[in-house]
Parts: structure tokens; sequence; C-alpha cells
């Protein structure tokens, strides 16, 4: 039995398909390794002067929407006196949360569930305290069981889950409100 075919268009439909998976391959590893990266950042303070303290911890995404939210939110919560600090899920983010008042979380959705990176931070601080938590998630259309499962996660871990906000980009949202602005709504409705 030969693999390679002798006539010229089976060669070229079979160089096609090889190419093809190659490509599919890559981009999928691709997408497995993005997803799964602790991304390390500096923290981003926001209103310095505020009355007390909220971290923000959140996987950046594929794209800048996950971040948008984020720093949308933290206006809201700016606007009520909140001091905010902002950084990525990493193993250089804070692991003691004795200073701060509320926790906010963001993942985007990939296949249904939350970003393993915000999973691991979370094993990382271990016992939250009873911290209250905010958890924002993002995604193209649906969560999926995204929010049961980050719910699920900072309850094992001791954490209060006081709001879960999920926010689409490629469908309407609540309301068919903008999700930025819903983001900072959500933000000015949480009080020092």
């Amino acid at each position: 039995m030969k693999l390679w075919p002798e006539k010229k268009w089976k060669k070229i439909v079979l160089i096609a398909v090889i190419a093809f998976v190659i490509v599919v391959a890559s981009l999928l590893g691709f997408i497995f390794f993005k997803i799964n990266t602790d991304y390390v950042s500096g923290i981003d303070v926001l209103n310095e002067d505020g009355s007390e303290t909220a971290l923000i911890i959140y996987h950046p995404g594929l794209s800048s929407f996950m971040e948008d939210v984020i720093y949308a939110f933290a206006d809201g919560l700016m606007e009520n006196g909140w001091r905010v600090e902002i950084t990525t899920a990493s193993s250089q983010a804070p692991t003691d949360l004795s200073d701060y008042s509320l926790l906010a979380l963001g993942s985007p959705v990939y296949a249904d569930s939350p970003s393993p990176t915000i999973k691991r931070h979370i094993e990382r601080i271990g016992d939250l305290n009873g911290i209250d938590t905010v958890l924002l998630v993002t995604s193209g259309g649906s969560e999926g069981g995204a929010e049961a499962s980050m719910q699920q996660t900072v309850e094992e871990h001791n954490g209060v889950v006081k709001e879960v906000l999920s926010l689409f980009n490629s469908v309407p949202n609540e309301g068919d409100g903008n999700p930025l602005d819903i983001a900072e709504q959500a933000g000015r409705e949480i009080f020092p």
C-alpha cells in the first residue's frame, strides 16, 4: 500500500490537507498556551487616597475585552472612594489579602470554563478569610458553567461571593446595555 499518491491532483490535495492540519494544530497549541499561562504584571494603583482598598486580579484573555471590563469596574469603584489595585493572576500577584476589603476576580471563558490561571491563583492564596468577592466573567456570548465554577472555587477557599457579573462582547448583554457601562455601574454599587 502506497501512502503517497501517483496522480498530481491527489498529491496537491494531500499536501493541502497536511498543511491545514498543521495550521489548525499550531493555532490550537497557541490558544492552549495563552489560556494556561500566567501573565506577570505590575500592580496598577488607582485612587491612592481611597478609604478602603479593593484588589482586582484577572487573566487578560485573547483580546482586550477582559482588561476593558476590569478597568470600567475599577472606575465605578473609584467613584465610591475605593483605592483600587489591579494586577494579573500570576505568582507575583498578592496572596496576602489582609490589607484588602474587596477582591474582584476577572476571567474570560474558555470552553465553558474560567481561565486556569484564576483558579491557580486562588489556590496560591489559600484561605480567603471570608473576603467579599466579586466575579467578573467575560465571553463572546455564553458563560457556560464558568460562573458556577469560579463561585465554587471561591467558596471552597472561604471567600464570600457578593456578586457575579457575566458580560458578553458578541451578543446583547442584559438590557442590551454596553458591557463597559454595565461593569462601571456594578462598581458604583459597591461601597467601602
